[in-house]
């Protein structure tokens, strides 16, 4: 039974590990992590930390040298994958040197960042004020558009009287 627990732990740990999305070089950087809230309260005291962060691109702007991006944060599931929306706790401004196109980091679409803490900022929106915390990008991993599609574009797990299409959403009767 005692090497069944170790066996287990083990195998979670590994699978934990093999499947992150950021490079382990700057995971290195990255050491423990801050709850977000505290980055959110405390920016100035966290500038020049590496975190590494996740969210839904809310906004893509392009600049002349750079491409900012605005993020709903969220926090993560397993292997970095950004959780439901209704688990955000703020946003944050991300500042990529370079350019990134609006129609691929388009509204919604899911993304883990790796940065450094800038500080933060505050954006009036309607009649309120929103503190950002800001973001200077090492690395940005933009997860696949298939996760946010209804389930039924998924597989059925069986045929449909063996007839029609497996991944076709739609029945012939």
């Amino acid at each position: 039974m005692r090497n069944i627990s170790i066996l287990i732990s083990i195998l979670s740990l590994a699978a934990t590990i093999s499947c992150t999305v950021i490079s382990d070089q700057v995971r290195s950087e990255a050491k423990s992590p801050v709850p977000f809230r505290t980055l959110m309260e405390d920016a100035d005291q966290y500038h020049g930390r590496m975190v590494i962060l996740g969210g839904y691109v809310l906004e893509t702007k392009n600049l002349a040298s750079e491409t900012i991006l605005k993020v709903l944060q969220v926090p993560f599931r397993v292997g970095e994958e950004p959780d439901s929306k209704d688990l955000s706790q703020g946003r944050f401004i991300v500042y990529y040197n370079g350019f990134l196109d609006p129609e691929v980091y388009a509204k919604d679409r899911a993304i883990t960042v790796a940065g450094r803490v800038m500080g933060s900022a505050v954006e009036k929106i309607g009649e309120e004020h929103i503190q950002y915390l800001k973001i200077e990008t090492r690395e940005i991993y933009l997860w696949p558009e298939y996760m946010n599609r209804p389930s039924y574009y998924y597989r059925r797990p069986y045929p449909r009287y063996g007839h029609g299409y497996p991944n076709y959403p739609y029945s012939f009767w």
